[in-house]
């Protein structure tokens, strides 16, 4: 089992060294990390690495490099679930298979699931504060226009690509 150093004090004697085969060790650390990213899902990740998200929102709040690691993180598995949903509908249009180039295996995910989670992340990056916000909900017309807009740009992109 990897063992993490850390440094503790005994009272009045001097500060120490002791290795401990518990907690956050910089493996576990890249898995949890790699786990977010591939499945937006921190409740698995931390299942994933054996920890509870109690400990793993501590250590966000006490190390600000593993804080800033999280949230690449999550921006790269929320970049990765939108490319999906527009794959997948210009599939739908085109009757083209669709491939996942990173080769990660997210599990299944519904539609709606995947949408779900691409209205919270977008909820907390909103552009300029980068805080969750209430929001209007995009009417349906808007969304439409939204995806048409997407899936002519991917269009456009595959054409330029062949």
């Amino acid at each position: 089992m990897e063992k993490e150093e850390v440094l503790t004090s005994g009272g009045r004697r001097p500060v120490q060294q002791q290795r401990i085969a518990a907690g956050w060790t910089p493996s576990r650390r890249a898995q949890f990390l790699d786990h977010v990213a591939a499945t937006c899902n921190v409740r698995a990740a931390t299942e994933a690495v054996g920890l509870t998200q109690a400990s793993v929102y501590a250590l966000r709040r006490r190390d600000a490099a593993f804080a800033e690691q999280w949230r690449m993180a999550l921006l790269a598995g929320y970049d990765r679930l939108e490319e999906m949903l527009v794959s997948k509908a210009i599939a739908a249009l085109e009757d083209v298979p669709v491939g996942d180039p990173d080769k990660v295996v997210t599990g299944p995910i519904s539609v709606e699931q995947a949408i779900r989670l691409l209205d919270r992340h977008q909820a907390l990056v909103k552009e300029g504060t980068g805080r969750r916000e209430a929001q209007l909900r995009a009417t349906q017309a808007e969304t439409d226009a939204m995806l048409i807009k997407r899936i002519k740009a991917m269009r456009g992109k595959l054409e330029r690509r062949a």
